[in-house]
């Protein structure tokens, strides 16, 4: 969680993490700062979807597929992801992130959010690079 009452901060800890995760797309700072869910889903879709393949699959796997789906019905399935993968609870309900504003809390989420799947995809790839598949 990042500390209160800094949302420049919590953009910056935002772009690092989504140049770590090479997001190829156009980053709506204006949409985040006013908490503008259409700011935050794409990153969440390309988190979760496209940028650990591994991960991905582990997703469909469990049956939590979060592509074709609307705000709606992604937002429920990120967050049984959340609850169910990751053993975490977000400081924002899914009501409140399908609303404009809470901008520090979604921030802070997102961030939190990247963060867990940079972990697994670490720990995915050292399982693979440990016992490769022949």
């Amino acid at each position: 969680m990042l500390p209160t009452g800094d949302v420049q901060g919590c953009l910056r800890k935002l772009d690092t993490l989504l140049r770590i995760i090479k997001y190829p797309g156009h980053v709506d700072y204006s949409g985040l700062s006013k908490g503008d869910p259409s700011a935050f889903l794409p990153i969440l879709s390309f988190s979760l979807t496209t940028f650990s393949p591994p991960f991905a699959e582990q997703l469909v796997a469990a049956g939590l597929v979060l592509t074709s789906k609307t705000d709606l019905r992604f937002t429920d399935t990120l967050y049984k992801v959340l609850r169910d993968v990751f053993h975490y609870k977000p400081v924002i309900s899914k009501q409140q992130f399908l609303q404009r504003g809470f901008v520090q809390r979604k921030i802070s989420t997102l961030c939190d959010i990247i963060d867990l799947v940079l972990q697994r995809h670490k720990e995915l790839k050292r399982r693979t690079t440990k016992f490769p598949v022949s």
